[in-house]
């Protein structure tokens, strides 16, 4: 199968409308607003589509309102182009949304606790804080700065490592000044975050003690695919480290750029930011040449993805993988069941989307349905398991590098 990973972005990337094209075309949005509406006590569909703008940029409704859209992101992604990834990754925030669409969290205990987190966050900022962003691959320099500019109370830090051009600096927001004015005299390019708090900085600390007491009251499952942590950019081993992965972000750096490298290690090729706005498909390409990153959340990309994975195309191979593999099975009845069944059964999923033009009830249950028939017509002709799943894999990826 094409190695993909599902990225998910964090705060900062919200915008009044996020997810409305989304909500627009899928059944299932108006049961996961409302779900999200009855547990965060509010409007969370009015919230994301009308504003206002100050109001979805409160960390306590700004981090609710990313989940849920996320998490729609996640399922139109299936829904419409029906492909798994192998990793998820979020960022800060969107580590979250990663855990709920690889099964470790129901969307219901995942909004439960950024409820809380996004609380827990906004008392302790209390206005104290401030975040900047920094152009700059001199790591040791702004160590070296935010070191000069750190007092007792008033700390400042490397808070994300964005990309290998990009480093985030939070803390105090005096002491945060006083390290975007030195670098803006050096001539380094400084943007001001718009965010309301010092995330991932020490002073973070109450937040995250706050947060350990609600996350050890929930139950992390076996995920589907792996999870990368914000706090270590490798893959979650257990439900252990999960619960303290989510509290360390709380006061570390995001790792983002080493995500992204080992993501490329692993052999991804393709990443999905699946989420409002392009900001982790564009520090994706700024971190790998070798990773193709898309947003869905724009109209050209979500297109080209459906070009890149076109499921007629998935269907008339599977078809033709059935006809042609080799019989060894001369037993009529079970040839009959096993065989002749499963070509009739992809022969009308193929004449059923060329009689809708293309219109696809759900991608992901179509792709698994002609992947089961066949496979079941692989085994009832003796094929050897290597072989099936050779044959699979093909199939995952013959569109993929066909329309490269």
């Amino acid at each position: 199968m094409v190695t993909t990973a599902w990225l998910f972005p964090g705060q900062g990337s919200q915008y009044v409308g996020m997810g409305a094209a989304w909500y627009a075309r899928y059944d299932g949005a108006k049961a996961l607003f409302e779900e999200a509406s009855d547990l965060a006590g509010y409007d969370m569909k009015s919230l994301c589509f009308e504003g206002s703008a100050a109001r979805l940029s409160r960390t306590s409704f700004t981090q609710p309102a990313l989940l849920t859209v996320s998490v729609l992101a996640s399922r139109v992604y299936l829904h419409e182009i029906g492909i798994e990834p192998r990793y998820s990754a979020g960022h800060s925030l969107g580590e979250y949304s990663a855990l709920v669409s690889s099964g470790v969290l129901t969307f219901a205990e995942a909004l439960g606790l950024v409820i809380q987190r996004g609380k827990f966050m906004e008392a302790a900022e209390a206005g104290l804080g401030s975040m900047i962003a920094v152009r700059t691959s001199d790591q040791p320099m702004l160590e070296e700065l935010c070191r000069r500019h750190y007092s007792d109370g008033q700390p400042a830090a490397i808070a994300g490592y964005n990309s290998g051009s990009q480093l985030v600096v939070s803390g105090h927001r005096s002491a945060v000044a006083s390290v975007a004015e030195e670098l803006e005299r050096l001539g380094i390019e400084v943007t001001r975050l718009a965010v309301s708090g010092p995330f991932h900085s020490v002073l973070m600390q109450p937040a995250a003690e706050s947060l350990e007491e609600a996350l050890n009251k929930v139950t992390f499952k076996e995920g589907r695919w792996a999870v990368i942590s914000n706090a270590t950019a490798l893959p979650y081993p257990d439900a252990a480290a999960i619960r303290r992965g989510l509290v360390d972000q709380m006061t570390k750096p995001v790792k983002w750029l080493q995500t992204v490298r080992f993501l490329a290690e692993e052999g991804v090729e393709l990443a999905v930011e699946l989420g409002p706005r392009t900001v982790l498909k564009n520090l994706t390409r700024d971190s790998s040449e070798q990773i193709r990153p898309y947003a869905y959340d724009r109209e050209a990309d979500a297109g080209s993805l459906a070009d890149l994975f076109p499921v007629r195309q998935f269907i008339e191979e599977g078809f033709s993988a059935a006809v042609s593999a080799p019989n060894a099975n001369w037993n009529e009845e079970e040839y009959a069941q096993g065989v002749l069944e499963p070509v009739r059964r992809v022969r009308e999923m193929l004449s059923s989307y060329t009689e809708t033009n293309g219109s696809v009830r759900d991608a992901y249950g179509l792709r698994q349905d002609v992947q089961e028939c066949v496979r079941q017509v692989l085994r009832t002709k003796k094929v050897s398991e290597k072989e099936q799943d050779e044959t699979i894999r093909r199939l995952f990826t013959g569109s993929f590098t066909k329309n490269l």
